[in-house]
This record gives structure tokens, C-alpha cells and sequence, in this order.
């Protein structure tokens, strides 16, 4: 499942946390580039290494959110590992920040089941964002072409 499917070992198994924590674009950041080979949004498919601007927009999104992995109960070191990290701009990564995980949804007692999770999660959110994505073109036009 993209973009898990370019991670090193089909991005399940645990690669630990990454090391450097300066900033998204000089540290972490570019750590997740280099260990999984992405260099663009993982929603949107933006790049960040056309265009400096374009650069300046890349953070790191927590896929199952870290207060959702918390509150299932899910150990820290699978959900601050790189496998469940995916780059994201700025606009994709803020439309769905706040994504909660349904009640009913139980933790995940393996490894597997909590990569399982993740890209369900990813997909739910990935959809989520793409319609707000059109919403938000639309207003832009509506707004700046008028």
C-alpha cells in the first residue's frame, strides 16, 4: 500500500524512531526521505524537491495519530516509528489533524494488526482529505477568481 510499499521492508517492520529531531526539512524530515525514498506528499503526491516553495511546505504526519495510539493503547515504540510516518504538506496534513479512530475499533495486540490499523487509517484519512481538498479549491476560486 502506498506510500508504505517504498519503505524498506514493505513498511512493516519496525525501523525505530528516527534519530534526528533539529526540524522536519534539515532533520527528521529529511531522515524519513532518506530511509523510505519519498519525496513528496503522501496525499496529495506534491513534490517537495521540484521547487524550493514547494519544499517549504513539507512536515511529517503521525499516521494513526500519536493521542489515538495513546488512547488505544498502543505502545510508543510502534507509533513513533518510522513506519508509521509518511511526508505530507502542510495543507494535507492540517486538513485532517484531528483524525479520531471509531470507539469500537479494539488495540492492536500485533505488530501486524497495528500496520493493518495504520493503513486503514491512512486510507480513511486519505479519502477525507481529498474532498477537502476539492472544498478548499473551490473556495479559492471563488474567493481569488472571482
Amino acid at each position: 500500500m502506498e506510500p508504505f510499499d517504498s519503505y524498506p521492508k514493505g513498511g512493516r517492520k519496525l525501523l525505530g524512531k528516527p534519530k534526528n529531531n533539529s526540524n522536519c526539512r534539515h532533520g527528521y524530515g529529511l531522515e524519513l526521505s532518506k530511509t523510505t525514498g519519498q519525496t513528496s506528499c503522501a496525499y496529495c503526491g506534491v513534490s517537495f524537491t521540484d521547487d524550493y516553495y514547494h519544499w517549504l511546505l513539507m512536515t511529517v504526519d503521525h499516521v494513526v495519530p500519536r493521542m489515538e495510539a495513546k488512547r488505544l493503547g498502543i505502545p510508543e515504540k510502534r507509533y513513533e516509528d518510522v513506519t508509521n510516518l509518511a511526508l505530507a504538506c502542510c495543507g494535507c496534513n492540517g486538513f485532517n489533524n484531528q483524525f479520531k479512530i471509531p470507539e469500537g475499533r479494539q488495540k492492536p495486540k500485533t505488530l501486524s494488526a497495528f500496520y493493518d490499523l495504520r493503513d486503514w487509517v491512512f486510507e480513511k484519512r486519505k479519502f477525507i482529505i481529498e474532498r477537502r481538498r476539492i472544498r478548499e479549491k473551490q473556495y479559492f476560486k471563488d474567493t481569488w477568481q472571482e
